[in-house]
């Protein structure tokens, strides 16, 4: 095919590659500076061709150029923008890294290129919208959740081992999975200096790794999938396979997107859009400083693309949308829990707060730990940070963790400490899976994944930063028990309502649709020493107004304490389903005996569920045989 250019059309940025065999170059330029397309070969990086561009070529400060006969699948590519070569921001591939941590990059001074879309792709799912009060969050590093679960190497550290790993989640009853960044990042930590060459000019010179950048955040290429991630030669093909896979398993994809200061905000909006169009994301949470998150959330194209925040603006958060898309994400929900769990002057007026709070046009994501901070089991088994890994005098990481030892600092042996422990983790989960916003869940958690005590171990690509999978007894008895509530949560619709609990019967059922309880029956006895509550959802208020009634039975007291429990409607009876004291859960099919109390132990929640009242078994009538005649003395 010949060689020739012609002017774009100026649509879309980056480069497309048509039917045909042509590529479309569309790029943003700041000075008069002639710009020029640098073609490399793609295996040996050798320069291949040079194609300047000239001002009709442009509009504005946009240059657009359609170039045919290459065979843009060996090629790739730089632009010379402001007398500057670089990689194009708007690369849909990139070409240098498809090794993870290849410290032979320092060659080549861990240059990167742009490389070309590999065609077309025919989806076999369609995008899947989880209503936000059937979501179950789920949290992963790509990488770091398949080195070490017991994988084939073929599948470790890429989306294969997520393939591999979706019958296990879904069994779990996960909705949507939340990964830390799927695009390419720049993994190796590296410093570099400058020189004098010998034409005098100055150059970057760059030095040998440092460290990993496990997590991903920091500058990027936005647009271009994970190479390493993602096989490699086909990065955007073996995503999109991914992400319909999860699709066909009836799971949404929620991408973590970290965008630096020095990211325009125009190429903020284009990138979500693009997530969207190519790759069928449908949601997003989004960390920076500064976002233009106002342009985002009222952004057409995105509007019904859930949007995960750690605050925005109240003007938006005032306009119901329909459906909920905007969902406040952020560790407001840990400290109160925490604070009460290892008794730091915590109290339960505050955490009942979070477990109720809900918004009528927005939402609220509950999690107990992410990936900022302690796992859960560390959460319970650490008093202090250890963060000596990362090479920083164990000074970075967040110093305010409310954590507790339970006695032995890390690892023990003590039986008795494990279970305590375990105990508290599941009164956690319990916590985070009973109140009204998006339960998320940091993966590994439920399996008392541990990371030595790190807090922050955004450098630590090695078993401390990769997601473990125990098969010892307690961690298999905390996953099951995970599993049982989730699954009481999604039959229980009331634990998840759409709308802000009114706390009055509205609808005059008899009961409030949330009420508090304490030692008395509707008298909640607010005060800051208070570390117990009864939580009452009436089952009523939920669409089939038919539900079980619910009392939540939080106690955060070191010792035992005893709770009202309120007289039923509609002739049902309180039935005991679990105290997260113990691994069971085993379900009563008989009443309590005594309808009007529970005594919970210190440190567990006791969950209970209204029943109809069991109609007593029918006395069946005995008949008694007549005493024999007695005999007459002879």
């Amino acid at each position: 095919m010949k060689k020739y250019t012609q002017a774009g059309n100026y649509q879309t940025f980056g480069v497309t590659v048509d039917k045909d065999g042509g590529a479309m170059f569309t790029f943003e330029v700041q000075t008069k500076a002639q710009p020029e397309i640098h073609l490399f070969d793609r295996a040996t990086k050798a320069p291949v061709d040079v194609i300047a561009l000239p001002p009709e070529y442009s509009f504005g400060r946009v240059y657009s150029v359609y170039v045919a006969g290459y065979a843009w699948d060996r090629l790739c590519y730089l632009l010379k923008r402001d007398d500057e070569v670089a990689v194009d921001p708007y690369a849909p591939v990139t070409v240098g890294r498809e090794v993870w941590m290849n410290e032979g990059r320092i060659a080549e001074g861990y240059k990167i290129y742009g490389g070309f879309p590999s065609g077309a792709y025919r989806w076999k799912a369609k995008p899947v919208q989880i209503a936000p009060e059937k979501m179950i969050l789920y949290k992963l590093h790509l990488r770091g959740y398949t080195m070490a679960n017991g994988l084939a190497p073929t599948k470790r550290g890429n989306y294969r081992g997520i393939l591999a790993k979706l019958p296990y989640l879904k069994e779990l009853g996960v909705t949507s999975l939340e990964f830390l960044p799927l695009y390419d990042f720049e993994e190796i930590r590296y410093q570099y200096h400058y020189e004098i060459n010998a034409d005098k000019k100055t150059v970057r010179v760059a030095e040998e790794p440092i460290g990993t950048n496990y997590w991903g955040y920091g500058a990027a290429n936005y647009f271009a999938p994970k190479a390493s991630y993602f096989g490699g030669k086909n990065p955007d093909i073996h995503m999109k396979e991914m992400v319909d896979a999860i699709h066909a398993a009836g799971m949404e994809v929620i991408m973590e997107i970290a965008f630096i200061p020095e990211t325009p905000r125009d190429v903020m909006v284009d990138n979500l859009i693009y997530w969207i169009r190519e790759y069928h994301i449908d949601g997003f949470h989004l960390l920076g400083i500064d976002l233009p998150i106002k342009r985002i959330a009222q952004n057409a194209y995105l509007g019904s693309t859930k949007i995960f925040y750690d605050s925005f603006p109240l003007e938006l958060l005032q306009n119901e949308s329909e459906p909920k898309r905007l969902f406040v994400t952020n560790d407001e929900f840990i400290y109160p829990l925490r604070r009460l769990q290892n008794h730091f002057d915590g109290n339960v007026a505050e955490l009942s707060n979070y477990m109720r709070r809900q918004g009528d046009g927005y939402g609220f994501v509950n999690y107990a730990a992410s990936n900022t901070g302690f796992t859960l089991w560390d959460a319970y088994s650490y008093g202090e940070k250890h963060n000596e890994g990362n090479g920083e005098d164990n000074a970075d990481g967040n110093n305010y963790n409310c954590s507790h030892n339970h006695g032995c600092e890390g690892e023990s042996a003590n039986r008795l400490i494990n279970q305590a422990r375990i105990s508290a983790m599941r009164t956690a989960f319990a916590c985070v899976l009973l109140s009204q916003g998006v339960p998320l869940i940091f993966g590994g958690d439920e399996g008392a994944n541990s990371q030595g005590g790190n807090n922050n171990p955004y450098c630590q690509d090695n078993e401390i930063g990769w997601t473990a999978f125990s098969r010892r007894k307690l961690p298999k008895q905390l996953r099951e028990y995970v599993r049982h509530l989730i699954d009481f949560r999604k039959a229980h619709t009331v634990l998840s309502q759409s709308k802000p609990m009114q706390m009055t019967d509205y609808r005059h059922s008899g009961m409030p649709d949330l009420s508090y309880h304490g030692k008395e029956p509707w008298i909640m006895g607010i005060g800051e020493e208070k570390k117990a509550l009864g939580i009452l959802f009436n089952g009523y208020y939920t669409q089939s107004q038919n539900e079980e009634d619910i009392m939540v039975c939080l106690n955060f007291y070191y010792g035992e304490e005893t709770f009202a429990l309120p007289r039923l409607a509609r002739d049902r009876r309180w039935f005991f389903v679990t105290n997260t004291g113990e691994a069971e859960w085993q379900p009563e099919e008989e009443p309590l005996s005594d309808q009007s109390l529970i005594v919970v132990p210190g440190g567990t929640i006791s969950i209970l569920v209204s029943k109809d009242n069991p109609t007593p078994a029918k006395k069946r009538r005995i008949r008694r045989k007549k005493p024999a005649a007695k005999k007459a003395n002879a």
